[in-house]
C-alpha cells in the first residue's frame, strides 16, 4: 500500500459521508468541498487505538473534528470502514510513521492536508492527486 493508495480510500470514505446536518444550528453540507469550505479543523486527526506495537483486530480508527461556524464541534469518523481495510491502512501508518520519523498523529495530519487539497484544488467530484 502507498500514501496514494491510503489518499484515494480515504477521501473516498470521507466523500460518501456527505451530506451532512450540523446537529445545533442545521446548516446542510452537501458534499466534503462545501463541508472544508464552510468548518475551521481543530489541531490533527485522533486516533484512540494504540498501535505502538501492533494493530488492534477490531480499531476504534482516526477522527477528525472541525468546527461549524456556529461553534459546535463536528467528527468525522473512520467508523464505517470494515475492520480488516482499517487494520491494514493503520499497519501502513504504524510502519510508515516509523520510516518517516514521526508520529501516527502527524501522519494523520498530512493525509488529511493532502485530501483537502485535492478537494479544494480540484472541480467538485473529481478525484485528483495533488503531490505531498
Amino acid at each position: 500500500m502507498t500514501e496514494d493508495d491510503v489518499v484515494r480510500i480515504v477521501r473516498l470514505y470521507i466523500e460518501a459521508l456527505f451530506p451532512r446536518v450540523c446537529p445545533n444550528c442545521g446548516r446542510r453540507f452537501v458534499s466534503l468541498r462545501d463541508y472544508l469550505e464552510k468548518t475551521t479543523h481543530l489541531a490533527s486527526p485522533i486516533l484512540y487505538d494504540d498501535i505502538t506495537d501492533s494493530v488492534p483486530q477490531n480499531p476504534i480508527g482516526p477522527m477528525s473534528l472541525a468546527n461549524c461556524t456556529c461553534g459546535t464541534t463536528l467528527t468525522v469518523s473512520s467508523s464505517g470502514i470494515p475492520a480488516a481495510q482499517m487494520i491494514e491502512l493503520l499497519t501502513w501508518a504504524r510502519t510508515e510513521s516509523h520510516r518517516r520519523s514521526i508520529s501516527v498523529r502527524e501522519l494523520l495530519g498530512h493525509i488529511r492536508d493532502r485530501i483537502d487539497r485535492q478537494v479544494l484544488e480540484g472541480p467538485e467530484g473529481e478525484v485528483r492527486d495533488v503531490p505531498p
